[in-house]
């Protein structure tokens, strides 16, 4: 009886345990949760499409803007005379197609004999150069009348500046990255998730979050599952031949996969900021319920891929 009873716990025991590893082996491989999430937002990175002297700097950092605030003003000054050179020029250009308009009509209107086709053509050419001379200046007029405007930036967007270290009296180069914007009500989560939870994320589904900053739970739920990572084997090497990892055959990484997720509500007072890490669990519903595996297939797989 003592041996039928110890044997029976043996094997509730052992019951026991392989019940936990199944249930912690499919936690850890198969559940949609990470510990590596990442908080978002959308960035304006801001640039100035002309060069020159800061003259006016109404902007300073961790400064919250409208879209269409005036950040900073480049010294005008060059810009108003090469709008005023090249209103100049196209007056002179404009001048010049009308009075080679008036040649060709007055000597096309002539009988034949007292001017020659060759004239007549010549004047046409005249004229069509003229013209094209003028719509020429015409473009020069609106292309510095676009540069005299953008010496004005405005804020593109509603938002909050960062990074910015600009001063009056500095001089800024065209194209020149020189501070950053964050969009108001753009933030939002990215969890990378192990490749062998990804079939159990479906879009839709909802999403528990927690970030490390403290223990308040945000809701949201998913918005995207990217299509893509970076494949370091592609990357070329000598002689433009592919770099290729090694790896060792009985031990295989999950690659990890952007989801990106959307935060339902933020409650006041929560101080967000681009780069805060966050802990992520996914409830999946529907289909993506369904399409969690057994543990016990998941095993016999990873088994059988093992050997």
């Amino acid at each position: 009886m003592n041996r039928i009873t110890s044997l029976a716990i043996t094997v509730l025991c052992i019951a026991g345990i392989i019940i936990a590893v199944a249930f912690i082996w499919d936690r850890y491989m198969y559940s949609p949760w990470t510990r590596d999430g990442r908080i978002r937002a959308e960035v304006v990175n801001i640039a100035p499409d002309v060069s020159g002297w800061i003259d006016t700097m109404n902007a300073h950092n961790a400064q919250n803007v409208k879209a269409g605030d005036i950040l900073f003003i480049v010294d005008r000054e060059r810009y108003r005379v090469a709008l005023d050179l090249a209103q100049a020029k196209m007056e002179k250009a404009k001048a010049a197609a009308n009075n080679a308009a008036h040649v060709y009509g007055r000597r096309a209107t002539l009988k034949n004999g007292i001017v020659s086709h060759e004239e007549v053509d010549s004047a046409r050419s005249d004229m069509l150069e003229t013209q094209s001379d003028y719509k020429e200046s015409l473009a020069a007029v609106a292309s510095a009348k676009i540069d005299l405007d953008r010496t004005v930036y405005r804020s593109p967007a509603s938002g909050k500046i960062i990074n910015l270290s600009l001063e009056k009296g500095d001089y800024v180069n065209q194209g020149s990255e020189l501070l950053a914007l964050i969009k108001d009500d753009s933030y939002y989560v990215t969890g990378y998730f192990e490749e062998t939870k990804i079939p159990s994320i479906k879009p839709g589904d909802s999403v528990e979050i927690w970030l490390m900053a403290g223990t308040q739970k945000l809701a949201g739920h998913v918005a995207s599952i990217d299509s893509g990572i970076s494949n370091t084997n592609t990357t070329p090497g000598n002689q433009m031949l592919p770099a290729v990892e090694p790896t060792f055959a009985w031990v295989r990484l999950a690659q990890r996969i952007p989801v990106n997720i959307k935060i339902d509500a933020i409650p006041d007072g929560l101080i967000l900021s681009s780069g805060m890490s966050a802990t992520i669990k996914i409830i999946p519903t529907g289909e993506s319920s369904n399409n969690r595996r057994s543990v016990w297939r998941a095993f016999a797989e990873n088994l059988n891929a093992l050997f």
